[in-house]
């Protein structure tokens, strides 16, 4: 199939989770609960947790692991061990079936950048068992630069670091605020779906 559109992209910067790695927040949710015991449930555990400020602070650095975990232990009332605990948190994670060809393939024709909202726990568990993180150039990751999507801090950290052109960076996300504030940057941001869709695309516009 013919391009349809002269896009020049020059760099290119995916998200993590569901994008490169599937995540499914509620495993954790289920588990905790499941220590808390029939007075706790799941959705209680999201809504403390993800809906509230306990996850962004974390996600930005400014409260640490260890104090994540403990605020989160005060908030329900619980005493699980530090580990055990860390477990539940990371465990949470699967392949994104596909995935890998495709940032094999992609990374040997465009530096990748990675840019995600995640913590310190979630990325060193992700990088030690996903090695499609390898082909990364670089990581920006919300809490090492102190903004997540969709501030504008973490998009300009991402056009500071790959240096070139925003508009020739193109960004991949599962989440539609998050693409629509990427190009409110200047960022050329598309939804992402699935790796087969994804790969579509890119050939539609010339870019596989």
């Amino acid at each position: 199939m013919a391009p349809t559109s002269p896009l020049r992209i020059t760099a290119m910067a995916l998200d993590l989770g569901n994008v490169l790695v599937k995540v499914d927040h509620y495993r954790f949710c289920r588990g905790l609960a499941g220590y808390a015991g029939p007075h706790l449930t799941p959705e209680e555990v999201f809504a403390a947790v993800f809906d509230a400020a306990l996850e962004p602070g974390y996600d930005t650095g400014r409260i640490s692991s260890i104090e994540f975990y403990q605020r989160i232990m005060s908030r329900f009332r619980l005493a699980l061990p530090y580990p055990a605990f860390c477990r539940l948190w990371t465990e949470i994670f699967d392949p994104m079936e596909g995935m890998s060809e495709v940032v094999a393939h992609l990374g040997s024709k465009y530096p990748l950048f990675l840019l995600s909202n995640t913590n310190s726990l979630h990325f060193d568990y992700i990088r030690q068992r996903f090695p499609l993180l390898g082909h990364f150039l670089k990581f920006i990751l919300s809490y090492q630069v102190g903004s997540r999507k969709p501030e504008s801090g973490i998009y300009h950290a991402l056009i500071r670091e790959v240096g070139h052109p925003p508009q020739q960076i193109l960004f991949l996300d599962d989440k539609l605020p998050f693409v629509e504030a990427a190009r409110s940057h200047g960022l050329t941001a598309w939804p992402f779906t699935t790796p087969q869709d994804l790969q579509k695309t890119l050939r539609q516009h010339g870019l596989w």
